[in-house]
Protein backbone atom coordinates (compact mmCIF):
# COMPACT_ATOMS: atom_id res chain seq x y z
CA UNK A 1 0.00 0.00 0.00
CA UNK A 2 1.87 3.34 -1.19
CA UNK A 3 2.30 6.12 1.37
CA UNK A 4 -0.31 8.47 -0.06
CA UNK A 5 -3.13 5.93 0.05
CA UNK A 6 -1.99 4.99 3.39
CA UNK A 7 -2.76 8.53 4.51
CA UNK A 8 -6.19 9.06 2.96
CA UNK A 9 -7.01 5.58 4.49
CA UNK A 10 -6.06 6.95 7.65
CA UNK A 11 -7.79 10.16 7.59
CA UNK A 12 -11.18 8.79 6.30
CA UNK A 13 -11.11 6.25 8.84
CA UNK A 14 -10.12 9.12 11.57
CA UNK A 15 -12.93 11.21 10.27
CA UNK A 16 -15.73 9.19 9.85
CA UNK A 17 -15.04 7.53 13.20
CA UNK A 18 -14.69 10.94 15.21
CA UNK A 19 -17.75 12.23 13.18
CA UNK A 20 -20.33 9.61 14.16
CA UNK A 21 -18.73 8.64 17.92
CA UNK A 22 -21.29 10.68 19.52
CA UNK A 23 -24.09 8.80 17.86
CA UNK A 24 -21.97 5.11 18.16
CA UNK A 25 -22.04 5.85 22.32
CA UNK A 26 -25.95 6.79 22.43
CA UNK A 27 -26.59 3.57 20.08
CA UNK A 28 -24.49 1.25 22.19
CA UNK A 29 -26.12 2.53 25.10
CA UNK A 30 -29.76 2.43 24.05
CA UNK A 31 -28.68 -0.79 22.24
CA UNK A 32 -27.51 -2.44 25.74
CA UNK A 33 -31.05 -1.28 27.55
CA UNK A 34 -32.78 -2.72 24.15
CA UNK A 35 -31.09 -6.55 24.47
CA UNK A 36 -32.89 -6.74 27.99
CA UNK A 37 -36.33 -4.75 26.94
CA UNK A 38 -38.38 -7.84 28.28
CA UNK A 39 -37.02 -8.11 31.64
CA UNK A 40 -36.98 -4.10 32.22
CA UNK A 41 -40.98 -3.60 31.05
CA UNK A 42 -41.39 -6.65 33.31
CA UNK A 43 -39.48 -5.02 36.13
CA UNK A 44 -41.62 -1.47 35.45
CA UNK A 45 -44.78 -2.82 34.67
CA UNK A 46 -45.08 -2.31 31.13
CA UNK A 47 -46.32 -5.91 30.58
CA UNK A 48 -50.19 -5.98 30.95
CA UNK A 49 -51.10 -8.05 33.72
CA UNK A 50 -54.24 -10.37 32.27
CA UNK A 51 -56.55 -12.51 33.25
CA UNK A 52 -56.46 -16.62 33.32
CA UNK A 53 -58.78 -18.17 31.44
CA UNK A 54 -59.80 -18.89 27.95
CA UNK A 55 -59.54 -16.07 25.37
CA UNK A 56 -62.23 -14.21 23.38
CA UNK A 57 -61.94 -14.77 19.78
CA UNK A 58 -60.06 -12.49 17.72
CA UNK A 59 -63.02 -11.23 16.17
CA UNK A 60 -64.38 -10.03 19.55
CA UNK A 61 -61.34 -8.63 20.49
CA UNK A 62 -62.11 -6.10 17.51
CA UNK A 63 -65.42 -5.45 18.05
CA UNK A 64 -64.27 -4.51 21.63
CA UNK A 65 -61.42 -2.56 20.50
CA UNK A 66 -63.37 -0.78 17.71
CA UNK A 67 -66.09 0.02 20.46
CA UNK A 68 -63.33 1.37 22.28
CA UNK A 69 -62.22 3.83 19.25
CA UNK A 70 -65.21 4.33 17.52
CA UNK A 71 -63.91 7.02 15.51
CA UNK A 72 -60.63 4.77 14.82
CA UNK A 73 -60.46 2.34 12.14
CA UNK A 74 -58.84 -1.83 12.79
CA UNK A 75 -56.00 -2.30 10.94
CA UNK A 76 -54.29 -5.34 12.64
CA UNK A 77 -54.63 -8.14 15.38
CA UNK A 78 -51.44 -9.16 17.02
CA UNK A 79 -50.53 -11.38 19.98
CA UNK A 80 -47.69 -12.65 21.10
CA UNK A 81 -48.01 -15.70 23.79
CA UNK A 82 -44.60 -14.93 25.62
CA UNK A 83 -43.74 -10.96 26.03
CA UNK A 84 -47.67 -10.34 26.13
CA UNK A 85 -49.43 -13.62 27.60
CA UNK A 86 -53.38 -13.22 27.95
CA UNK A 87 -53.18 -10.34 25.50
CA UNK A 88 -54.96 -9.77 22.07
CA UNK A 89 -53.43 -6.27 20.57
CA UNK A 90 -55.84 -4.67 17.75
CA UNK A 91 -53.80 -1.67 15.97
CA UNK A 92 -56.33 1.15 15.56
CA UNK A 93 -55.95 4.19 13.25
CA UNK A 94 -57.49 7.57 12.76
CA UNK A 95 -57.51 8.91 9.20
CA UNK A 96 -55.09 6.49 8.01
CA UNK A 97 -54.78 3.07 6.92
CA UNK A 98 -51.29 2.56 7.35
CA UNK A 99 -50.00 0.55 9.93
CA UNK A 100 -47.03 2.34 11.21
CA UNK A 101 -49.55 5.00 12.18
CA UNK A 102 -51.46 3.53 14.32
CA UNK A 103 -51.36 2.50 17.92
CA UNK A 104 -52.02 -0.82 19.93
CA UNK A 105 -55.21 -1.18 21.85
CA UNK A 106 -54.44 -4.20 24.78
CA UNK A 107 -57.22 -6.73 25.19
CA UNK A 108 -57.46 -8.72 28.42
CA UNK A 109 -58.09 -11.83 26.09
CA UNK A 110 -60.29 -14.17 29.13
CA UNK A 111 -61.98 -10.96 30.25
CA UNK A 112 -62.45 -9.56 26.90
CA UNK A 113 -61.83 -5.60 28.40
CA UNK A 114 -59.46 -3.03 27.04
CA UNK A 115 -56.94 -2.20 29.37
CA UNK A 116 -56.74 1.51 29.19
CA UNK A 117 -53.38 1.94 31.05
CA UNK A 118 -51.10 0.39 28.65
CA UNK A 119 -49.47 1.97 26.53
CA UNK A 120 -46.20 0.21 24.72
CA UNK A 121 -45.41 3.76 22.34
CA UNK A 122 -44.54 6.04 25.72
CA UNK A 123 -42.79 3.05 27.87
CA UNK A 124 -39.63 3.11 28.78
CA UNK A 125 -38.86 0.21 26.08
CA UNK A 126 -40.52 2.24 23.70
CA UNK A 127 -38.87 5.71 24.00
CA UNK A 128 -35.82 3.85 24.49
CA UNK A 129 -36.42 2.25 20.66
CA UNK A 130 -37.28 5.18 18.78
CA UNK A 131 -34.68 6.60 20.02
CA UNK A 132 -32.06 4.05 19.10
CA UNK A 133 -33.87 3.59 15.85
CA UNK A 134 -34.78 7.19 14.88
CA UNK A 135 -32.90 9.78 17.45
CA UNK A 136 -37.07 10.69 17.94
CA UNK A 137 -37.48 12.08 14.90
CA UNK A 138 -39.54 9.70 13.39
CA UNK A 139 -39.32 8.49 9.66
CA UNK A 140 -36.59 11.21 8.53
CA UNK A 141 -34.38 10.22 11.78
CA UNK A 142 -34.61 6.26 10.43
CA UNK A 143 -32.37 7.38 7.14
CA UNK A 144 -30.31 9.44 9.69
CA UNK A 145 -29.49 6.64 11.49
CA UNK A 146 -28.71 4.77 8.56
CA UNK A 147 -26.23 7.42 6.98
CA UNK A 148 -24.60 7.20 10.39
CA UNK A 149 -24.16 3.78 10.57
CA UNK A 150 -22.65 4.01 6.61
CA UNK A 151 -20.14 6.23 8.20
CA UNK A 152 -19.42 3.77 11.17
CA UNK A 153 -19.17 1.01 8.70
CA UNK A 154 -16.31 3.06 6.47
CA UNK A 155 -14.30 3.71 9.69
CA UNK A 156 -14.41 -0.19 10.40
CA UNK A 157 -13.60 -1.12 7.30
CA UNK A 158 -10.81 1.16 6.87
CA UNK A 159 -9.36 0.20 10.26
CA UNK A 160 -9.07 -3.11 8.90
CA UNK A 161 -7.19 -2.44 5.70
CA UNK A 162 -5.02 -0.24 7.74
CA UNK A 163 -4.32 -1.84 10.88
CA UNK A 164 -5.29 -5.66 10.00
CA UNK A 165 -1.59 -6.59 8.97
CA UNK A 166 -0.25 -4.34 11.62
CA UNK A 167 -1.97 -6.42 14.32
CA UNK A 168 -0.83 -9.64 12.84
CA UNK A 169 2.74 -8.99 13.69
CA UNK A 170 1.54 -8.89 17.62
CA UNK A 171 0.15 -12.16 19.48
CA UNK A 172 -3.36 -11.55 20.47
CA UNK A 173 -3.62 -9.22 23.79
CA UNK A 174 0.16 -7.93 23.53
CA UNK A 175 0.55 -4.29 23.95
CA UNK A 176 3.67 -2.64 22.57
CA UNK A 177 5.84 -1.80 25.88
CA UNK A 178 5.54 2.13 25.57
CA UNK A 179 5.01 4.50 28.76
CA UNK A 180 3.47 6.84 26.74
CA UNK A 181 -0.27 6.44 27.21
CA UNK A 182 -1.37 7.69 23.33
CA UNK A 183 0.65 4.49 22.75
CA UNK A 184 -1.45 2.65 24.74
CA UNK A 185 -4.68 3.72 23.66
CA UNK A 186 -3.49 3.20 20.36
CA UNK A 187 -2.73 -0.51 20.73
CA UNK A 188 -6.10 -0.67 23.06
CA UNK A 189 -8.20 0.92 20.25
CA UNK A 190 -6.33 -1.58 17.89
CA UNK A 191 -6.80 -4.71 19.78
CA UNK A 192 -10.28 -4.21 20.33
CA UNK A 193 -11.39 -3.53 17.16
CA UNK A 194 -9.66 -6.36 15.74
CA UNK A 195 -11.39 -8.75 18.41
CA UNK A 196 -14.87 -6.73 17.92
CA UNK A 197 -14.72 -6.72 13.93
CA UNK A 198 -16.70 -9.49 13.07
CA UNK A 199 -19.67 -8.69 15.01
CA UNK A 200 -19.35 -4.64 14.30
CA UNK A 201 -19.84 -5.80 11.21
CA UNK A 202 -22.90 -7.92 11.26
CA UNK A 203 -24.63 -5.07 14.04
CA UNK A 204 -24.01 -2.00 11.48
CA UNK A 205 -25.08 -3.64 8.70
CA UNK A 206 -27.85 -5.01 10.17
CA UNK A 207 -28.50 -1.81 11.80
CA UNK A 208 -28.08 -0.12 7.77
CA UNK A 209 -30.33 -2.42 6.81
CA UNK A 210 -33.01 -1.90 9.98
CA UNK A 211 -32.61 1.81 8.81
CA UNK A 212 -34.22 1.28 5.60
CA UNK A 213 -37.81 -1.06 6.92
CA UNK A 214 -40.29 1.29 6.13
CA UNK A 215 -39.04 2.03 3.10
CA UNK A 216 -38.74 -1.06 1.84
CA UNK A 217 -42.00 -1.96 3.64
CA UNK A 218 -43.38 0.74 1.68
CA UNK A 219 -42.22 -0.70 -1.64
CA UNK A 220 -43.34 -3.86 -1.12
CA UNK A 221 -47.02 -2.39 -0.53
CA UNK A 222 -46.62 -0.66 -4.07
CA UNK A 223 -45.82 -3.59 -5.96
CA UNK A 224 -46.78 -6.98 -4.62
CA UNK A 225 -49.42 -6.33 -2.38
CA UNK A 226 -50.38 -3.81 -4.73
CA UNK A 227 -50.63 -6.44 -7.84
CA UNK A 228 -52.44 -8.26 -5.23
CA UNK A 229 -55.14 -5.80 -4.81
CA UNK A 230 -55.24 -4.62 -8.43
CA UNK A 231 -58.88 -6.77 -8.97
CA UNK A 232 -60.35 -5.51 -6.09
CA UNK A 233 -59.66 -1.50 -6.69
CA UNK A 234 -62.48 0.69 -6.27
CA UNK A 235 -64.59 -2.30 -3.90
CA UNK A 236 -65.13 -1.40 -0.15
CA UNK A 237 -62.85 -3.15 1.88
CA UNK A 238 -64.53 -5.73 3.98
CA UNK A 239 -65.61 -4.62 7.32
CA UNK A 240 -67.36 -7.60 8.98
CA UNK A 241 -64.47 -9.51 10.78
CA UNK A 242 -66.14 -12.13 11.56
CA UNK A 243 -64.50 -14.87 9.62
CA UNK A 244 -61.38 -13.87 11.04
CA UNK A 245 -60.64 -16.61 13.44
CA UNK A 246 -61.41 -19.16 10.41
CA UNK A 247 -59.04 -17.45 8.38
CA UNK A 248 -56.43 -17.91 11.26
CA UNK A 249 -56.64 -21.26 10.89
CA UNK A 250 -57.07 -21.85 7.27
CA UNK A 251 -53.40 -19.81 7.29
CA UNK A 252 -51.87 -22.19 9.98
CA UNK A 253 -53.02 -25.05 8.72
CA UNK A 254 -51.83 -24.13 4.41
CA UNK A 255 -48.45 -23.05 6.33
CA UNK A 256 -47.46 -26.78 7.19
CA UNK A 257 -47.19 -26.05 11.25
CA UNK A 258 -46.09 -22.47 11.67
CA UNK A 259 -48.25 -20.27 13.60
CA UNK A 260 -49.55 -16.86 13.71
CA UNK A 261 -48.53 -13.38 14.85
CA UNK A 262 -50.09 -10.91 12.92
CA UNK A 263 -53.06 -10.41 10.91
CA UNK A 264 -53.57 -7.37 8.69
CA UNK A 265 -57.40 -6.47 8.54
CA UNK A 266 -58.99 -5.78 5.19
CA UNK A 267 -58.56 -1.95 4.37
CA UNK A 268 -55.17 -1.86 6.00
CA UNK A 269 -51.85 -1.05 3.42
CA UNK A 270 -50.55 -4.59 4.16
CA UNK A 271 -53.83 -6.37 3.17
CA UNK A 272 -56.01 -6.11 -0.49
CA UNK A 273 -59.40 -5.02 0.66
CA UNK A 274 -60.69 -8.34 0.26
CA UNK A 275 -57.90 -10.33 1.93
CA UNK A 276 -56.54 -11.09 5.51
CA UNK A 277 -52.65 -11.07 5.36
CA UNK A 278 -51.74 -13.66 8.33
CA UNK A 279 -48.11 -13.58 9.37
CA UNK A 280 -47.13 -16.81 10.86
CA UNK A 281 -43.82 -17.38 11.86
CA UNK A 282 -41.61 -20.74 12.93
CA UNK A 283 -41.08 -22.50 17.07
CA UNK A 284 -37.60 -21.72 17.57
CA UNK A 285 -34.49 -19.56 16.69
CA UNK A 286 -33.86 -17.43 13.74
CA UNK A 287 -36.85 -19.59 11.99
CA UNK A 288 -38.77 -17.52 14.78
CA UNK A 289 -38.60 -14.68 12.88
CA UNK A 290 -38.64 -15.74 9.48
CA UNK A 291 -42.53 -14.77 8.35
CA UNK A 292 -44.33 -16.52 5.71
CA UNK A 293 -47.62 -15.11 4.99
CA UNK A 294 -51.00 -16.53 4.25
CA UNK A 295 -53.54 -14.12 2.33
CA UNK A 296 -56.77 -15.36 3.20
CA UNK A 297 -60.16 -14.08 1.53
CA UNK A 298 -62.50 -12.92 4.02
CA UNK A 299 -65.63 -13.91 3.09
CA UNK A 300 -64.49 -17.50 2.15
CA UNK A 301 -61.79 -18.07 4.65
CA UNK A 302 -61.37 -21.62 3.05
CA UNK A 303 -59.23 -19.98 -0.21
CA UNK A 304 -55.79 -19.65 1.45
CA UNK A 305 -52.72 -18.23 -0.96
CA UNK A 306 -49.66 -18.45 0.78
CA UNK A 307 -46.85 -16.82 -0.09
CA UNK A 308 -43.05 -15.78 1.30
CA UNK A 309 -41.59 -12.55 1.07
CA UNK A 310 -39.53 -11.39 -1.36
CA UNK A 311 -35.69 -11.52 -0.66
CA UNK A 312 -35.05 -8.37 0.83
CA UNK A 313 -38.41 -8.37 3.49
CA UNK A 314 -36.33 -11.93 4.42
CA UNK A 315 -33.16 -10.27 4.43
CA UNK A 316 -35.00 -7.66 6.75
CA UNK A 317 -36.53 -10.06 8.96
CA UNK A 318 -33.35 -11.67 9.83
CA UNK A 319 -31.26 -8.43 10.18
CA UNK A 320 -33.46 -7.69 13.47
CA UNK A 321 -32.85 -10.52 15.51
CA UNK A 322 -29.42 -10.98 14.38
CA UNK A 323 -29.31 -6.71 15.37
CA UNK A 324 -30.80 -7.02 19.10
CA UNK A 325 -28.79 -10.56 19.64
CA UNK A 326 -32.68 -11.36 21.05
CA UNK A 327 -33.36 -14.86 20.10
CA UNK A 328 -30.96 -17.35 21.73
CA UNK A 329 -31.85 -16.86 25.49
CA UNK A 330 -29.94 -15.14 28.16
CA UNK A 331 -26.64 -16.49 27.21
CA UNK A 332 -26.74 -14.57 24.22
CA UNK A 333 -27.65 -11.43 25.51
CA UNK A 334 -24.97 -11.56 27.75
CA UNK A 335 -22.53 -11.88 24.66
CA UNK A 336 -23.97 -9.24 22.63
CA UNK A 337 -24.11 -7.00 25.77
CA UNK A 338 -19.96 -7.62 26.39
CA UNK A 339 -19.67 -6.85 22.45
CA UNK A 340 -21.54 -3.44 23.25
CA UNK A 341 -19.52 -2.50 25.89
CA UNK A 342 -16.53 -3.68 24.52
CA UNK A 343 -17.80 -1.29 21.52
CA UNK A 344 -18.18 1.90 23.41
CA UNK A 345 -14.39 1.11 24.62
CA UNK A 346 -13.43 1.05 20.79
CA UNK A 347 -15.16 4.69 20.44
CA UNK A 348 -13.79 6.15 23.55
CA UNK A 349 -10.22 5.05 23.16
CA UNK A 350 -10.32 5.86 19.53
CA UNK A 351 -11.62 9.60 20.13
CA UNK A 352 -8.60 9.73 22.75
CA UNK A 353 -5.87 8.66 20.03
CA UNK A 354 -7.17 11.23 17.55
CA UNK A 355 -7.87 13.73 19.96
CA UNK A 356 -4.63 13.50 21.69
CA UNK A 357 -2.70 13.22 18.37
CA UNK A 358 -3.69 16.59 16.82
CA UNK A 359 -2.71 17.98 20.60
CA UNK A 360 0.62 16.74 19.71
CA UNK A 361 0.99 17.86 16.53
CA UNK A 362 -0.10 21.29 17.80
CA UNK A 363 2.57 21.35 20.21
CA UNK A 364 5.36 20.30 17.96
CA UNK A 365 4.98 22.95 15.33
CA UNK A 366 4.76 25.28 18.15
CA UNK A 367 8.30 24.08 19.72
CA UNK A 368 10.27 24.30 15.91
CA UNK A 369 12.44 26.84 15.83
CA UNK A 370 11.79 29.29 13.15
CA UNK A 371 13.84 29.39 10.54
CA UNK A 372 15.38 33.15 10.26
CA UNK A 373 17.70 32.83 7.29
CA UNK A 374 15.35 33.64 4.70
CA UNK A 375 14.19 37.04 6.31
CA UNK A 376 17.69 37.93 7.41
CA UNK A 377 18.67 37.93 3.80
CA UNK A 378 16.09 39.75 2.58
CA UNK A 379 16.94 42.29 5.07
Amino acid sequence: MSPALTRRLLSLHRWCGLIVSLNVALFAVTGALLIFHEEIDAALGAVPATSHGTSISLARAVEVARASRPDHQALYVFTDPEEFPGAILVGMAKGSSKLQDSKPVTIDAPKGEVLEKVDFDDSFSGVVFRLHAQLLMGPAGSLLVGAIGLALLISLVSGAVLYGPMMKRFAFGMLRRDRHVRTLFADVHKLVGAATFGWNLVVVGTGVFLSLGSTLLQYYTMTELAALSAPYRGQAAVADFATLDDAVASAERASGGRRWSLVALPGSDFASPRHYAVLLHGHEGLDQRMLTMGLVDAKDPTQVDHRTFPWYLRALLVSEPLHFGDYGGMPLKLLWLAFTLATLVLTASGVWVTVATRHERALRRRSEPVDTSAAEAAE
